[in-house]
């Protein structure tokens, strides 16, 4: 989470604070930040509560270079476009979850995702 104080009209970051897998681009990025990247950061962690595993760890097919967000985001897209999304499941919960709600965290957690100009301020 980000460490900001009040300045003015706007807020100032005051000190970094986080794991970089879970950062907003533009956070990294060293650019003006809000509290879009909070919602970032829920929406990673809303991923990997529904898929059973850390997405910020995921490789390449040869396993040489960690993933970037934006291309697992593109890839879990397209799993959703696809209308079948039980490979995003935790798998340990063998088929046991409602469909619906699955389908509504994972879109709620993409769209935090997003690029910058995209993901809300809130997500509910």
């Amino acid at each position: 989470m980000s460490g900001r104080k009040a300045v003015g009209d706007g807020m100032q970051l005051s000190q970094m604070r986080g794991t970089t897998g879970y950062m907003a681009p533009e956070w990294v990025l060293g650019l003006p930040i809000d509290t879009k990247v909070d919602v970032y950061n829920y929406g990673i962690v809303l991923l990997e509560i529904l898929m059973g595993s850390r997405i910020t760890e995921q490789r390449t097919v040869d396993d040489k270079e960690r993933l970037q967000m934006s291309q697992i985001v593109q890839a879990l897209k397209q799993v959703v476009a696809s209308g079948d999304i039980t490979s995003l499941v935790d798998s340990r919960l063998n088929g046991q979850f409602n469909p619906r709600q699955a389908m509504d965290v994972i879109f709620k957690a993409l769209r935090a995702c997003d690029d910058e100009d995209e993901h809300p301020t809130y997500l509910w």
